[in-house]
């Protein structure tokens, strides 16, 4: 049972992890280079406008407080939201699977140790 629950969990790792990268829910997602106008390595706030996660971090991302976001600082903000992502989905991912085991169980015919015979979940034999 133990390797069967985790196999279930890697399964569902692996399927979040993979699902958090390859589908693009922000249809207008805009990355370093996107929002970058001027091409001079730095964010302002003006060039990250409409990115309302971003700026509601600012002023943690901004580590050296020059007012602006190199790529590196914007790159740790962006990891931080990705890994909290993954996570949610792993956690939800494993809530469901729990629950869709317990609805299995539940509708499974129970077997009668003495004759060998399955009833249904109401004792009526099936």
């Amino acid at each position: 049972m133990k390797i069967a629950k985790s196999i279930l969990v890697a399964s569902a790792l692996a399927l979040a992890a993979g699902g958090a990268y390859a589908a693009d829910d922000d249809k207008d997602h805009k990355g370093f280079n996107d929002m970058d106008k001027n091409a001079d390595g730095k964010l302002t706030r003006a060039e990250a406008k409409g990115k309302k996660d971003l700026l509601g971090q600012w002023k943690q991302a901004d580590k050296d407080k020059d007012g602006n976001l190199s790529r590196t600082e914007y790159l740790t903000v962006m990891a931080k939201k990705d890994a909290n992502m993954v996570k949610e989905k792993v956690t939800s991912a494993g809530r469901e699977a729990k629950e869709e085991v317990k609805e299995a169980q539940r509708r499974a015919p129970k077997a009668d140790a003495s004759t060998g015979a399955t009833t249904k979940g109401n004792g009526q034999p099936k």
